[in-house]
């Protein structure tokens, strides 16, 4: 069973928070020194840098409690609950930062001498600038760092729901295989059981491997080309016994070894081939496997519909394509006339 990181992802998320921002204050002291008394290092910028990084640590602790809860359901309640919890925000920083450096400010000016009452006669004057200044540059920045921190967030989310949609589609390929394959499968082992002791063991041989791949490659991404084209060999192989000389396989693809491609990719598109044109010892239907140089699998027939066609064909279709999109980044393509159709597959060079 696969055990959970996330407690050393936190972890090492926030040691990683509390470096940037010892890195972030040190800049933001030495900058506001810059900006507001014409030089980096001053008499306060020790004290400055140390409030700096008592408030972001405090910031950030209210900012984890009031975003922490941020549950959406589209753009518009997006937009309304981040505005809402901003606001909220905001008015937590302005009232802490004015808490704070009011009573820092009073408390350097009386040990230097000066009387309360003139220090609160000066504040507007001489500290309310810096204040303001020093408020607004955290409010921007705490604000460009949550919605960073917001988009990462989003980008998770949407690989993590990408990842479980093409696990399902994986899922629902491999049983879609499973039931129909193996009722065909059995019933075709029942007839040569007692007639060919020796072909039915190879069966049973070719059969236990077809199911093993599928289990074994249940959490790969890519596999093996010559993986994957012996998983298919095997799969035609029993389709062939039952069918005999009705169907034929040409497969014609030079260092199969030297590529990758999506599990179980091959198999749909011979099924689908298998299962929806007529075939006939007068009319054989042909299914050829090759490459290109454009770093695609062709897979070929020629067209023999049969009268009636099922909608299974284009819902594996279709889940095959976004797999292959969501994986490799390339389309699915197809090609078809009324006598032939064509799927082209990208293959990952190794």
């Amino acid at each position: 069973m696969r055990q959970s990181n996330e407690p050393e992802i936190k972890r090492v998320l926030t040691t990683r928070f509390h470096l940037y921002a010892i890195l972030g204050c040190l800049i933001y002291t030495a900058g506001f020194g810059l900006m507001t008394r014409g030089k980096v290092f001053y008499n306060e910028f020790m004290l400055t840098f140390v409030l700096m990084i008592i408030q972001v640590e405090l910031f950030a602790w209210i900012g984890t409690i009031i975003f922490k809860k941020l549950v959406y359901n589209s753009v518009q309640e997006f937009i309304r609950r981040v505005v809402v919890s901003l606001l909220i925000f905001y008015l937590f920083v302005v009232i802490i930062a004015a808490i704070m450096f009011v009573a820092t400010s009073a408390l350097w000016s009386m040990s230097h001498g000066v009387e309360l009452s003139v220090f609160f006669r000066q504040l507007p004057e001489k500290e309310l600038r810096g204040f303001i200044l020093g408020s607004s540059i955290g409010i921007l920045t705490g604000t460009v760092i949550y919605f960073f921190m917001e988009l990462i967030a989003v980008i998770k989310r949407i690989e993590k729901t990408t990842e479980e949609k093409m696990r399902y589609h994986y899922e629902t390929l491999k049983n879609q295989l499973n039931p129909h394959f193996l009722f065909n499968s059995l019933n075709t082992l029942s007839s040569i059981i007692y007639q060919d002791v020796t072909l039915a063991d190879r069966y049973i041989v070719k059969l236990s491997s077809i199911y093993r791949y599928i289990l074994d490659q249940s959490e790969s991404k890519l596999i093996n080309l010559a993986n994957e084209l012996d998983f298919v060999k095997d799969y035609f192989y029993l389709q062939q016994l039952r069918d005999e000389d009705r169907i034929q396989l040409d497969i014609n693809i030079l260092h199969p070894e030297k590529y990758q491609i999506l599990p179980v990719s091959l198999q749909l598109l011979v099924e689908n081939a298998l299962k929806h044109n007529a075939a006939s010892t007068e009319k054989p239907l042909i299914i050829k496997i090759s490459g290109d140089t454009d770093g695609y699998i062709s897979v070929e027939n020629n067209r023999q519909p049969k009268q009636q066609l099922s909608g299974s064909f284009q819902i594996g279709l279709n889940n095959l394509a976004e797999r292959v999109k969501i994986i490799t980044g390339k389309e699915l393509k197809t090609e078809q006339s009324s006598s032939y159709f064509c799927v082209k597959i990208p293959i990952i060079n190794l």
